[in-house]
């Protein structure tokens, strides 16, 4: 896939929006403490999956390192199950 310069200006102003989103959400929408960490994580998620797409080139690696990338964030999503259950029973 060819990066031109008009995709990386629209990846950027999705970043800049959801950027925007971020900051705002709180005061738009008034949820709890917990389903506004959620989701401010679930935004800054989407947010990760568009740098590493496109500013990291992610998109066209080849498949076994696409592998290790998941598997890297399967051991850190245990991780932080882990430390969440840990935190909440403490």
């Amino acid at each position: 896939m060819t990066y031109t310069l008009a995709l990386y200006t629209k990846v950027l102003a999705g970043l800049l929006l959801l950027t925007l989103l971020t900051f705002i959400q709180p005061t738009l929408y008034h949820l709890t403490p917990g389903n506004t960490a959620g989701v401010q994580l679930g935004i800054s998620i989407i947010k990760i999956g568009l740098v590493s797409a496109f500013y990291m080139h992610l998109r066209s690696e080849n498949a076994y390192l696409k592998g290790y990338i998941v598997m890297a964030l399967i051991i850190m999503l245990i991780f932080f199950v882990i430390v969440g259950i840990d935190v909440a029973h403490s």
